[in-house]
């Protein structure tokens, strides 16, 4: 005779909680970038003398992906130039998930808001929305942005910026980009960063079609030339050729629960400035 077994019942569990033990692994798990855009600003002297120069702010946005164990790498090469980089985060990935609450953030008393849900577990934040702004960039980074609502997250600051005196982007100044194949000498004055970068960025209706993005960290200057040149295609049409000259300084946090939130400040002058 054939003894029937009592069924081990398991107990189910549900799709969107964090039973499964999500980002309990060594990978990141939360990425959090606060990015100030900048161009040059002048101040005449009214007295006659030189004018003022500075990096001012024209726009600033703070992007929130949480996707654990699975986050995007966004990191610059090692050396040389990557055209596969997603440099700037537009969702989360296949990796991401939601957070319970839609996130706020906060630079002091002056610049807060909430983030936008965008998509599965991305979230962003914006200031100067409407408009261009010469603000001084530590007026707006301040010791760094701060978030809340976003569970175990709530609290993470992105690290105190470092500073950038001047930028030269090679470009006429009319905001009408370089020409493919033109050489462009940029260069420019900063201290107190983790990392810099140069961005060719090759667009349409301000959407990057084709990008290369170079690692500049220890540099001062760098030459856009045919070397770099030769790893775009002249085939591809586009509105405007852009350079970005970026820095970056980072800082992570482990959660309560284990989780890992990378920090991110970063500071990016933008030849052509679109609207």
């Amino acid at each position: 005779m054939r003894t029937l077994l009592p069924l081990l019942l398991l107990p189910m569990v549900a799709c969107g909680t964090k039973s499964v033990g999500l980002g309990r692994g060594d990978a990141v798990d939360a990425r959090l970038y606060a990015d100030l855009y900048t161009w040059g600003c002048a101040q005449e002297d009214t007295g006659g003398g030189p004018a003022t120069r500075w990096e001012g702010a024209y726009a600033y946005n703070i992007t929130l992906e949480y996707a654990p164990d699975g986050l995007v790498d966004r990191s610059v090469p090692d050396s040389g130039c990557s055209d596969s980089l997603a440099i700037f985060p537009e969702d989360a990935g296949s990796a991401a998930y939601d957070l319970p609450e839609t996130p706020s953030w906060a630079n002091g008393t002056v610049y807060s808001g909430v983030m936008q849900h965008l998509n599965t577990g991305f979230y962003a934040g914006s200031a100067f929305a409407s408009s261009h702004s010469c603000a001084y960039p530590e007026d707006v980074l301040g010791d760094g942005t701060t978030i809340s609502d976003a569970d175990v997250f709530s609290g993470a600051r992105s690290p105190a910026p470092g500073t950038v005196t001047s930028v030269v982007d090679g470009t006429d100044g009319t905001n009408n980009g370089v020409q493919f194949g033109e050489e462009v000498d940029v260069s420019w004055e900063a201290s107190d960063w983790d990392e810099s970068w140069v961005q060719i960025r090759r667009e349409t209706n301000g959407q990057l079609i084709q990008g290369l993005t170079c690692k500049t960290t220890g540099d001062s200057s760098f030459t856009i030339d045919s070397s770099i040149w030769a790893q775009l295609s002249d085939a591809i049409q586009v509105d405007v050729t852009n350079i970005y000259i970026g820095f970056g300084k980072h800082d992570s946090t482990i959660a309560s629960d284990g989780e890992e939130i990378q920090t991110w400040t970063r500071e990016m002058h933008t030849a052509v400035v679109q609207d």
